[in-house]
């Protein structure tokens, strides 16, 4: 049995309106996906399916926790997640070339399916809710920070020892770290 397969929505049988469904992502859906960045994630994800006649409105809310290591000093950190992200599916015989960016939001499907796969949506959702810089000791208040200091004293050359410094790099030492 396909293990994606708890994520695809038979919206034939759904009334119209509002049906609520919840996932629980963790590091088992994340190793579905080939190459996947994220290894250690407890997300919790609760889809308002939006069924009307001829298109769908999913509204995504993701909450949880992803398990990231600060860029700063490498500390493993649980980084919270919370996210919303809204899609509208459309019935139509819709052309991936024909699609211009305005409409970025929105996904076609044709009009024979029978169901709707949102495991794809939900992996790219939580891959965006990742900041591009994983500072995460920065969100912290300063007694809570984990920070290996260690890491950081030799970022600031604060270990006082000159012998092996290369002067070619000396306009480098001006950077101040905050």
């Amino acid at each position: 049995m396909d293990p994606l397969r708890q994520y695809e929505i038979a919206f034939v049988g759904l009334k119209k309106g509002v049906t609520n469904f919840n996932y629980h992502i963790d590091d088992k859906f994340f190793a579905l996906f080939e190459g996947s960045l994220v290894e250690n994630a407890k997300v919790d994800v609760v889809l308002k399916f939006d069924k009307q006649q001829s298109f769908f409105n999913l509204q995504f809310q993701l909450e949880g926790k992803i398990h990231l290591p600060c860029d700063r000093c490498g500390v493993e950190l649980d980084y919270p997640v919370d996210s919303e992200y809204n899609i509208v599916v459309k019935f139509d015989e819709h052309h991936e070339e024909e699609q211009d960016d305005s409409l970025a939001d929105v996904v076609y499907i044709s009009r024979q399916e029978t169901h709707f796969s949102v495991a794809q949506l939900i992996y790219e959702f939580v891959n965006l809710s990742i900041p591009i810089n994983h500072v995460t000791c920065d969100n912290l208040a300063e007694e809570e920070k984990p920070c290996d200091q260690k890491v950081l004293d030799q970022l600031k050359n604060t270990s006082g020892e000159e012998s092996n410094v290369d002067h070619r790099w000396d306009d480098l030492t001006k950077i101040k770290f905050n």
